[in-house]
């Protein structure tokens, strides 16, 4: 069993990895953005929900 003091380490450490996580994406983002605007094409891809709803349609019925 492990000791309350290697708990919160654990926790802590959970914490900075997620916070570096944030961080990269909060990076990618913005590169994501500038090349964007640079290259003037749509890089992001569109969202897929509004396709998961017609899921089991053939093409010919939407």
């Amino acid at each position: 069993m492990k000791s309350p003091e290697q708990k919160m380490l654990e926790l802590e450490h959970q914490v900075m990895l997620l916070e570096q996580t944030d961080k990269e994406s909060i990076f990618f983002d913005m590169m994501i953005d500038m090349a964007k605007d640079e290259f003037k094409i749509p890089i992001r891809k569109k969202s897929l929900s509004s396709q998961s709803s017609n899921s089991g349609k053939s093409p010919d019925n939407l």
